[in-house]
């Protein structure tokens, strides 16, 4: 352990160091300060960006090594100054971005990056950043709220029509959450993915699946990133004339590759980056897709692990071919 000493309340955490491989680490909990709340953890998403920095990106993840990771996080709140909209004990999930000094969302710092997250036992969250949990949702389902606010900002950034003819390209909790934002308006709206197994629950949940047989989409959803071009090259290919490409998977912090960029101009197509979302609004509009998709979205959860199990977590990831792998949340033993 780490820090150890017998001043204080101690927490468990997890620490990415710096190779990527998560330690098990005990400190000292957070003090409270005036503006923010104390949440103790109750659960909290492993998001696909972290797993592309621990995994891949080594640039990126010395970048916010110094801090604790996770913000796909909710809780309870375990201490809070007097405030007219919260009290110590309610359930709320976070809105991790936090805009100090400007809107931009380049501009925005995070809990799990700039400021610690969401992988401990406790953690300090700005008050304007909480909003309540209803009643009938969970702490885990809740914890799919700032997943599908980005699904749900990327959708905003075109006009998706009922005739619209759509594929999403990647397989992961973005790729599958976002074909059911998009489902909501377009019945035609395709997912094309590697992995049998999470494809046989997204079609479970109403999802088309692509077949080669389909061209000529209007709009495509790249989700993937990484480091890799062929997902990017396989959304020029498939979009149709005048079409758009929205990009919403995290690629290496400095990715640079080759694409047949001749297609897309050739096709008068357009291609767009999608980061994020808009604070709070895309946010709570999120919560009421979770709190009206409950049934369908408990599919999306398909592990769950205490802090402690970070390394078996990574493990299935690295090894994801024979099993359906999507949202993997690590649950507070102790909430």
């Amino acid at each position: 352990m780490e820090d150890l000493s017998s001043e204080g309340i101690r927490m468990k955490y997890i620490k990415i160091q710096n190779n990527g491989k998560p330690k098990y680490l005990d400190k000292k909990e957070p003090s409270l300060r005036k503006g923010w709340a104390k949440i103790k953890v109750a659960s909290c998403g492993l998001c696909g960006s972290d797993i592309t920095k621990i995994i891949s990106d080594k640039e990126a993840r010395l970048f916010i090594n110094k801090n604790i990771w996770g913000h796909e996080f909710s809780g309870v709140i375990d201490g809070i100054e007097t405030n007219r909209n919260f009290k110590k004990g309610e359930r709320v999930v976070i809105q991790p971005l936090i805009f100090e000094k400007s809107k931009e969302i380049t501009k925005a710092k995070s809990l799990g990056k700039e400021y610690g997250g969401g992988f401990s036992e406790y953690v300090l969250v700005p008050i304007n950043n909480l909003v309540k949990i209803p009643s009938n949702v969970s702490f885990e389902l809740s914890c799919l709220t700032e997943p599908i606010a980005v699904c749900i900002h990327a959708k905003n950034l075109v006009k998706v029509k009922k005739d619209s003819k759509i594929l999403v390209i990647g397989d992961g909790a973005i790729g599958i959450l976002l074909a059911l934002v998009l489902k909501v308006i377009c019945e035609e709206s395709y997912i094309k993915g590697k992995n049998k197994k999470n494809l046989e629950i997204a079609n479970q949940l109403g999802i088309k699946i692509f077949n080669n047989q389909d061209t000529n989409y209007e709009f495509v959803f790249e989700t993937v990133g990484r480091k890799q071009d062929s997902t990017l090259s396989e959304a020029i290919k498939f979009i149709a004339p005048k079409g758009k490409i929205i990009v919403l998977g995290v690629f290496n912090k400095n990715y640079i590759n080759k694409l047949n960029l001749r297609n897309l101009f050739f096709k008068e197509a357009s291609i767009t980056g999608s980061n994020c979302y808009n604070g709070m609004d895309d946010f709570k509009e999120a919560l009421k897709f979770v709190k009206k998709n409950k049934n369908k979205l408990s599919k999306i959860i398909t592990h769950k692990f205490e802090l402690r199990d970070f390394n078996k977590a990574l493990t299935i990831i690295k090894n994801k071919k024979n099993e359906a792998v999507i949202k993997m949340l690590f649950v507070n033993e102790s909430k």
